[in-house]
């Protein structure tokens, strides 16, 4: 996406994603403007999403141990086995190419929420630099579904896919 036009369709599919979270019942500011709106429950699951989704997003050239980590930290199950299986082609990829992103969620909706488990569609954008990009970085859009499932008391997320 590049220029005006991407711009343009970047936004519009942003309103078309804040039109569904509005549709399941629950949008959620990136600065938790209306968390008082929410139930207990509902604020736990949004907390433990959006924490995941800014680390599963940030990147940072010099020092990705932590950040796997703080990923790791949030996982659970299959999606966690597959992101520990990935973390040394993560980190050569983010030193080769010089990779940094800083994340920030836009918009949060908990959808399906039982006692042990929910679904959370969320927004949020990244400033991404590398090597390829000016020294200011790139803005991407990212539109993500997290499945989350209660173990031991904490919401961790068991899924994690890029939806459109």
């Amino acid at each position: 996406m590049g220029g005006r036009g991407g711009r343009w369709l970047a936004g519009a599919l942003a309103l078309v994603l804040v039109g569904l979270l509005v549709g399941i019942g629950l949008v959620v500011s990136g600065r938790g403007s209306t968390d008082q709106e929410l139930t207990d429950a509902q604020q736990e699951v949004a907390r433990a999403a959006r924490t995941e989704a800014l680390a599963f997003l940030t990147v940072d050239h010099t020092d990705m141990e932590p950040l796997i980590e703080a990923v790791l930290a949030g996982a659970t199950g299959e999606f966690k086995e597959q992101y520990d299986s990935q973390r040394e082609k993560l980190t050569r990829e983010a030193i080769r190419t010089e990779a940094t992103s800083t994340a920030e969620v836009v918009a949060l909706g908990v959808g399906d929420l039982d006692d042990d488990s929910a679904v959370v569609l969320l927004a949020a954008n990244s400033t991404v630099a590398n090597k390829k990009t000016d020294s200011e970085g790139q803005v991407r859009y990212y539109r993500l579904r997290l499945d989350l499932v209660r173990e031991g008391g904490r919401w961790l997320t068991s899924d994690v896919r890029f939806v459109r």
